[in-house]
């Protein structure tokens, strides 16, 4: 299976077309829309989400990630191999965490371009294809890296982020550590919030914090929208008390 995870949204053509590359270069592989509103060119939140969502993925998947505000610069193309998954996508950090979390990797820079290569579209003209190459066994020229041979800066974030990663339809917070056990306090702004199981243990319209379903502490309000509630946005600190 080729997962998508992009910034691109659903609105425009970009969504579109390059999911229209993936299944026209790979017809008899299906294709799976995982996430088209990763954080907005923010390749830092989106790692830490990235590396959340790898439990939906098993051995021999492809997984053409695109969160890319460096497109047309120098920054790399990759193809990483991670416990099993095949990752395509940008050298900006995006893939930083699930280096990090995985046992048996390897890195490849991407070499191959078609003739005609747009500067601000490289998940159209590049991974797209990359990725159906890679899903279809097809071969293509690349070259070995090292892993500290990467994007450096990324290598400096921690492996816990303590700040709200993703803000959801209903106005949950996610945040970019992973829940902990006996973490029963957390500090949002000037809001202390308690945990909970779920939303139905706590009042309607009272804040809480959880265990969300891919591992993530997630902070939400019972039948109400946390991101107004606590005045939150993508990058807003949440610390344990």
């Amino acid at each position: 299976m080729i997962f998508i995870f992009s910034d691109f949204g659903v609105n425009g053509p970009y969504s579109g077309t390059m999911r229209s590359v993936v299944m026209r270069n790979a017809p008899d592989v299906a294709v799976c829309e995982l996430m088209l509103d990763a954080p907005d060119r923010n390749p830092k939140a989106s790692s830490y989400l990235l590396a959340a969502l790898t439990r939906e993925f098993t051995k021999g998947d492809v997984v053409l990630a695109v969160v890319d505000p460096g497109v047309g610069s120098v920054r790399k193309g990759l193809v990483v191999r991670a416990d099993g998954v095949t990752y395509v996508g940008p050298d900006n950090g995006l893939f930083e965490i699930i280096i990090r979390r995985s046992s048996d990797i390897s890195i490849q820079e991407i070499v191959w371009s078609p003739n005609e290569t747009s500067a601000s579209f490289h998940g159209r003209d590049i991974f797209a294809p990359v990725a159906a190459m890679l899903a279809t066994k097809r071969t293509f020229a690349a070259k070995d890296l090292a892993i500290t041979d990467r994007c450096a800066e990324p290598q400096s974030w921690p492996d816990q982020l303590s700040e709200v990663i993703y803000i959801d339809t209903y106005g949950n917070l996610m945040t970019g550590m992973m829940a902990r056990e006996g973490e029963e306090k957390l500090m949002i702004g000037d809001h202390l919030i308690s945990k909970a199981r779920t939303f139905s243990d706590v009042r309607p319209g009272e804040g809480f914090h959880y265990c969300n379903s891919i591992g993530l502490c997630e902070v939400a309000v019972n039948c109400g929208r946390a991101d107004q509630v606590f005045g939150a946005r993508i990058g807003t600190p949440v610390n344990a008390r």
